[in-house]
């Protein structure tokens, strides 16, 4: 959680109960030598390629887009390749090649989203990983990364791909070694390497047992490795060319975790050189797949971003998933502002995905952007939500999981989401918040 006693807000209020429990908010702002930052840079990503002649630049400058995020693969087992010029895969298209020619590299940057490892399509059993499950060993589509040949077609794709004219290249998050994944002959020999032991594959997937861990760690610097030698390779055909890495949610978050289930250390990966950590923070799936209510979710996101943005600093970029995966439906542009208002205010970049040529869609990217840029030009964050405001004694350290619009936190500062930059013009709340707090009757929440 931010120090909220240095260079933050203090607040002092006078709140006064009248009938219909509204609350009249006075407030005293005292300022601490701040300075305000900037607000981000946005980026969209696009789960389809066919943006050849589709794409307003100039509109796309205006709403604030700094970069557009460009698939080049299709890891379909039966119909699966690459949309650019290479040498050692399967072309569908030259889609990219084709957006280059067009493409307004003076008003919007371009980045192509790229797979490392799971080439579907491909069946080349000599560059192909095994897992180990319920006891047996069996041949997967993805590359192994412990081999050396398969290594060198993954780093000449990548330096072709760089050859061309992009500002960027994002990895994708198949570039990860999962809990059952590594155990070729190449990766047992590694292992024994590195560890001296017998490559026992029952003891080397057993959780949490000396030859897990080992293993998880072998893991984890291998991929560190191989992605030290993409960065490498990429930059000596482009030196202006960055590269990016989509992590997962636990990587900031259960480090441990993240090294056994994906191989991913942030520490190792961020000695690479990598130039941006795109972090995968996608609230929704946090909160479906670890059974989290939506105050739990909205903290667990604060605390993973806080995390990431502590060891990764200039180089993250916070993904910000704007469709609902299980029914495609969009998500409303308030849901995705409460959580924008949850990310550090040093974080200089902000992914939005998927985002399709839909025009609602543009218009819906452009309405937080302008309501992200207002909430900046008035002081930076929003200070009610992002800062906290201190209430008198009476209020403190009341908790309730269900209480969304004015969350306890464990120091006793309330976080705030108010209608200081909107026509609302009462603190809101709800209705068990009032049970709590002693003088206030149970009704429905003020406005």
């Amino acid at each position: 959680m931010p120090n909220l006693k240095k260079n933050t807000f203090h607040t002092s209020g006078i709140l006064n109960f009248s009938s219909g429990l509204r609350v009249s908010l006075f407030f005293l702002l005292v300022f601490q030598g701040i300075s305000w930052a900037q607000p981000p840079s946005y980026e969209i990503q696009f789960h389809t390629n066919k943006l050849h002649g589709k794409l307003d630049y100039s509109y796309l400058k205006d709403i604030g887009i700094d970069t557009v995020i460009y698939r080049v693969f299709l890891d379909d087992e039966k119909e699966g390749g690459l949309y650019f010029s290479n040498t050692q895969f399967k072309i569908i298209d030259l889609s990219l090649d084709k957006l280059i020619e067009e493409y307004d590299f003076k008003k919007v940057k371009l980045c192509a989203w790229m797979i490392a490892r799971k080439f579907n399509w491909l069946d080349a059993p000599r560059f192909q990983d095994w897992q180990y499950e319920n006891g047996k060993r069996r041949i997967t589509r993805k590359f192994d990364i412990f081999n050396p040949d398969a290594v060198q077609i993954i780093i000449q794709v990548y330096k072709e791909l760089a050859s061309m004219k992009l500002d960027s290249i994002l990895i994708q998050d198949d570039f990860s070694l999962r809990f059952n994944e590594g155990f070729s002959n190449w990766g047992k020999a590694q292992f024994s390497k590195q560890t001296g032991e017998l490559p026992r594959e029952e003891l080397m997937i057993q959780k949490n047992t000396p030859y897990n861990r080992s293993w998880n760690r072998v893991k984890a610097t291998q991929l560190a490795r191989v992605l030290d030698s993409i960065v490498t390779n990429c930059k000596s055909v482009n030196t202006a060319v960055k590269i990016g890495m989509n992590i997962y949610y636990e990587t900031p978050l259960f480090p441990d975790r993240a090294e056994a289930w994906y191989g991913q250390n942030l520490d190792y990966i961020l000695e690479t050189g990598v130039d941006y950590i795109y972090l995968m923070a996608y609230h929704r799936q946090m909160k479906d797949e670890l059974k989290l209510s939506e105050a739990e979710t909205r903290d667990t996101f604060r605390q993973m971003v806080e995390k990431a943005y502590e060891k990764c600093k200039e180089k993250l970029i916070v993904k910000i998933q704007i469709r609902d995966w299980k029914t495609s439906e969009r998500i409303p542009s308030t849901e995705i502002q409460d959580y924008l208002d949850l990310i550090p205010a040093g974080v200089r970049r902000i992914c939005f995905t998927p985002v399709t040529l839909d025009s609602d869609d543009f218009d819906y990217v452009a309405r937080i952007i302008r309501s992200a840029r207002k909430i900046a030009a008035s002081g930076g964050q929003n200070p009610f939500c992002k800062k906290g405001f201190a209430f008198p004694k009476t209020f403190n350290n009341v908790y309730n999981k269900e209480f969304l619009k004015a969350q306890a936190v464990t120091d006793g500062v309330f976080r705030v989401r108010t209608g200081l930059y909107s026509n609302q013009k009462f603190l809101e709340v709800q209705e068990p918040f009032y049970k709590k707090v002693p003088g206030l009757r149970s009704q429905a929440r003020s406005r």
